[in-house]
């Protein structure tokens, strides 16, 4: 008999929470009216921050890069590793560390400070952000950035004030603490392959400046990744050349010698030819052995070269962001906000009067 009190009063708990449900459903419907002069005002403020919204373009760049440092390199490999010039561990083909280097000041600003034509003007591209985005509006009451255009590309030699604009534009590309920057990266792990983009609001610039970016990164990773190897190279090449030069002239003296003294038959006479036939030798076994060196450091510079490849370039036209479906968006979200906070509002004051009543 317990038990079956127990469901009762369950029961009866549970009626009573479905014709609350029902009486607030009804209160909500009978107030429709309310629902909708409150969900209005949402509506037309995320569709005023749709048409606010600028028309923006995003370019979209796909490549991928060769991860082999020195594998399969055959005998020849194995010769350059005894000389300490074999590849390294794949480490240092990491493609999170490429795309962190892409996001540098260094590579960003080689970027910015390469010249291009926008709308008939040959300029810098920090220069054509500056003006996209009206910097010298934030800028008028600076006096020392009011107007400012970059001059020169000659980083290491800005004023202050040329380096607070650098800052400022290199901000509004790779973004800041409060705002997101136009530039973005991302590295599918399945495939390995990596895709950067750029959303601007004029379409040139979105194209041109992602281009610009990867050839930056591209040159700037594949220079230090066969630094060392590169002045491996350097150094065998200026040893082979010197020994060459060294052969040349001991073999043109010799011969020099044995012109002059075709007739002698005297050994005695024949002493420097003795000795320059014996340097010959030597500087030939020397240089064959530079050679060698060279022919082996040149492997190991071409073996360890990341091969960095694009896949798809950004081309014209672009898709502009701001469509349709944008103030679609907005308005089902303003709509959404602006009815849910109507029916906790008739809701809320139908259990105050309820609540004010029983008392």
């Amino acid at each position: 008999m317990k038990e079956q009190s127990y469901l009762e009063e369950d029961e009866i708990t549970l009626k009573e929470l479905i014709l609350k449900v029902k009486e607030f459903f009804q209160e909500v419907l009978k107030n429709w009216l309310l629902v909708v002069l409150i969900m209005l005002p949402f509506v037309l403020y995320f569709f005023y921050q749709a048409y606010k919204m600028p028309i923006t373009y995003t370019s979209e760049l796909t490549f991928m890069m060769n991860d082999d440092e020195g594998g399969g390199l055959g005998a020849l490999g194995g010769i350059a590793a005894s000389f300490g010039l074999g590849g390294g561990g794949n480490s240092e083909f990491n493609l999170e560390k490429m795309l962190s280097l892409l996001k540098s000041r260094n590579i960003i600003q080689q970027g910015l400070f390469e010249k291009t034509e926008m709308e008939g003007k040959v300029d810098f591209f920090a220069n054509h952000l500056i003006r996209e985005y009206d910097f010298h509006k934030k800028w008028e009451e600076s006096e020392t950035l009011k107007g400012f255009t970059f001059k020169n590309d000659k980083v290491e030699e800005f004023s202050r004030s040329e380096y607070k604009a650098l800052k400022s534009v290199y901000a509004k590309v790779i973004g800041s603490a409060k705002t997101l920057g136009i530039l973005s990266s991302n590295i599918n792990e399945d495939t390995g392959i990596m895709t950067l983009n750029i959303e601007s609001t004029d379409e040139d610039l979105s194209i041109r400046l992602l281009n610009s970016l990867f050839k930056k990164l591209s040159a700037f990773y594949i220079d230090k990744t066969i630094e060392k190897q590169k002045q491996t190279y350097e150094i065998t090449k200026n040893k082979a050349d010197s020994l060459l030069g060294v052969m040349n002239y001991v073999q043109s003296r010799l011969l020099k010698i044995k012109d002059t003294q075709r007739n002698t038959t005297l050994n005695q006479y024949r002493s420097e030819e003795f000795k320059l036939e014996r340097d010959y030798q030597i500087s030939l076994i020397a240089y064959g052995e530079a050679i060698k060196n060279k022919e082996i450091a040149d492997f190991s510079l071409k073996s360890k070269t990341p091969f960095i490849q694009s896949i798809d370039l950004p081309i014209p036209p672009l898709e502009p962001n701001k469509t349709l479906i944008t103030y679609l968006k907005q308005i089902i979200i303003g709509g959404i906000l602006g009815v849910f906070l109507a029916i906790a509002f008739i809701i809320g004051r139908k259990i105050y009067r309820d609540t004010m009543e029983e008392g």
